[in-house]
This record gives structure tokens, sequence and C-alpha cells, in this order.
């Protein structure tokens, strides 16, 4: 039983990056036939404007799913659940519906799936958090971070709740090209803000490690 479970564990990071690396390619392949069939992106204003903005975030987007989980494999093993393999297809299916949503007119239903694309995000993070701190090997990263309480999703909750309402307003909207330029801008605020905490927790734990692993060394060298 111990060989399986070490064995699962051991094939969980490439079974998710491969299975990732799938549907991310299907994405942004959708993303860039999109792209080229867009013809308002050329014609200036403020929907040609809009229209820019939006490519950047769903690329930003595209490539923020990918590093969470890239980071997460590549820092932390756990035993794998039927949720590892199958909310990355989640994603990606909500993935292909904002790709194909991508467009002035249908901002409204863009922002709401883009909403449950983040809300989705944060619980998967925190259920392989959750597993990877039942595991011993992870104890260099999780003996300096207590366990995470509701308050610490209050940002994360936030961001999902203002990026449905802005999905709200603009499908009731007639013309909603101004609040569209202003929620994509926060939208584009928010994603960069994910990237710097993608960056800061990475850089943690490269320390962690090399702390941990100087230790061991000395623990040895005794």
């Amino acid at each position: 039983m111990d060989r399986q479970i070490e064995r699962a564990r051991d094939l969980l990071p490439s079974i998710v990056i491969t299975v990732l690396s799938m549907i991310q390619a299907l994405a942004l392949e959708l993303y860039w036939n999109r792209f080229q069939a867009s013809d308002f992106l050329w014609q200036g204003g403020l929907t040609a404007t809009l229209g820019w903005l939006q490519l950047l975030a769903m690329l930003m987007g595209i490539l923020l799913v990918w590093l969470m989980y890239v980071s997460l494999v590549l820092r932390f093993r756990w035993m794998p659940t039927m949720e590892d393999t199958i909310i990355p297809f989640a994603i990606g299916l909500l993935e292909f519906s904002m790709i194909d949503l991508m467009g002035p007119a249908t901002l409204g239903p863009w922002f709401m799936v883009q909403a449950i694309i983040f809300g989705l995000c944060t619980g998967a993070s925190h259920i392989a958090f959750r597993r990877a701190r039942q595991d011993p090997e992870n104890a260099y990263f999780f003996r300096h971070a207590p366990p995470a309480t509701w308050r610490d999703y209050s940002i994360s909750a936030a961001l999902v709740v203002i990026l449905a309402l802005f999905g709200v307003a603009l499908w009731l909207l007639e013309d909603g090209r101004v609040l569209g330029i202003v929620a994509m801008l926060f939208t584009l605020g928010a994603l960069s803000y994910q990237f710097l905490l993608s960056h800061r927790y990475w850089m943690n734990t490269v320390i962690d490690l090399a702390a941990s692993s100087n230790q061991d060394s000395t623990q040895t060298g005794n």
C-alpha cells in the first residue's frame, strides 16, 4: 500500500502538467483564432480599446492558471484526489467559454464566467494546500504558515463578487463600453496582483527549501 501511495504522489505532477498543457494549448489556439477574427480591434475608438484590454486580460488569465498549477506541483507533494484531475478540465471549459465570449457585445457574460474561474482557482488552490499540509515532506513550508482561515480568503471573495457585479451591470447596460474599460482595468490590476502573490510565494518557498537543505546538511555533518 505504501508503494502505491508513493507512486501516486510521484505521478501526480506529470499527470497534472500533461493534462493542463493540453488544455492550455487548446485555449491558446482558440485565443489566437478569436484574435484573428476580431476585426473591431483595428477600427479604433472605445470598442477597440476595450477589445485590446480584454485580449490582454484573457492572456494573463491563461498564464496565471498555468503558473498556479506549475507552482503547486513543483513545490509540494500530496496524495492526489479526484478533484486534482477534474478541476483542470472544469477550468479549461470555462476558459474556452471566456474566449468564445470575447467581444464588446458579450462583456456581461464574460465577466460572470471570469468570476467563476477566479473562485474555482481559489478553491482548487485551497484544496491542494490542505492536502499538501498533511504530507510531512512539505513541512519546510507549512511549519511557518498557519492553517488558512476564512479571513485569508476575504480578498479573493471580494474580487469574485466585484467581477460578478461588473458582469451583471454590463449585462444590463445598452452601451457599457466606458464601464467595460473601467472593469477591464480593474481586472488587469487584480491579475497583476495575483502574479505578484505567486512570485512572492515562490521566492518564500525557495528560501525555505534552501534553509531546510542547509539544516539537513548541518545535521548530517554533525
